[in-house]
């Protein structure tokens, strides 16, 4: 069996559980100063869930219970996470550090997955739940081992991959004090970015990982700019 047929069968199977690891901490933000948008250059585990968007939830066709039900799963996988981050030993050497990152954002994906099991009863809506979060990781999808392993990404790629999410949030970065005094400036420099995202990815992939690729990603979906440049805070249930 191919690459493409294997990747088709294997994404739906794969992706709730393991999510979309992180490879370098900095998604939980402190919330010191409530008032003061908080720039989310490395979409991944943040208090306010990436599903919690008005856009997003129509697009996943979320009801009222469905929305509550997930964002209270996430919220408590957050509550653990976090916990256990902030509980993680500070004499630990860099590389043990960042395993141990490693492998309490593998557990929160694994608690969220769990969760997602009894609240998406239709295959087709939790298939495009997960499409939509590979596109929402952007660069950072390809650092999950699971997602590398089935295009089969080689060492080089891999590489290419990390360098260009390394520039994402250099340039993000540079946007935060922007957004905070000249917000229409910034959501036109992020447009630029994300415009060069497709071509950036596809400068890397072979012609059978971007057919395989395009096929797990699902229909692109242009995500509100405010996505990216969030108050860190938690979202209300739906009543």
């Amino acid at each position: 069996m191919n690459l493409f047929r294997t990747l088709v069968r294997a994404s739906a199977l794969t992706a709730v559980v393991f999510g979309i690891a992180s490879f370098a901490h900095g998604q939980v933000q402190q919330k010191t100063q409530p008032a003061t948008p908080q720039i989310n250059t490395m979409p991944g585990i943040t208090q306010t869930p990436w599903f919690s968007n008005m856009q997003v939830r129509q697009q996943l066709k979320l009801n009222d219970e469905q929305f509550n039900n997930l964002n209270k799963a996430y919220q408590q996988a957050y509550t653990t996470y976090q916990k256990d981050i902030n509980g993680l030993d500070k004499t630990l050497p860099d590389a043990q550090r960042q395993q141990r990152m490693r492998d309490l954002e593998q557990n929160f994906y694994k608690d969220l997955g769990n969760s997602t099991n009894t609240i998406f009863t239709d295959p087709a809506q939790r298939q495009r739940y997960n499409q939509l979060y590979w596109q929402y990781q952007g660069y950072r999808a390809f650092s999950n081992p699971t997602i590398a392993e089935m295009l089969k990404l080689t060492p080089e790629q891999r590489d290419r991959f990390n360098q260009m999410q390394s520039d994402w949030t250099t340039q993000m970065g540079k946007l935060g004090p922007l957004y905070q005094t000249d917000k229409q400036a910034a959501i036109d420099q992020f447009g630029k970015l994300q415009a060069q995202n497709t071509e950036r990815i596809n400068s890397v992939l072979t012609p059978e990982q971007r057919t395989a690729w395009q096929q797990m990603a699902g229909m692109p979906f242009v995500f509100p700019p405010e996505m990216y440049f969030n108050l860190n805070t938690p979202v209300p249930p739906s009543k």
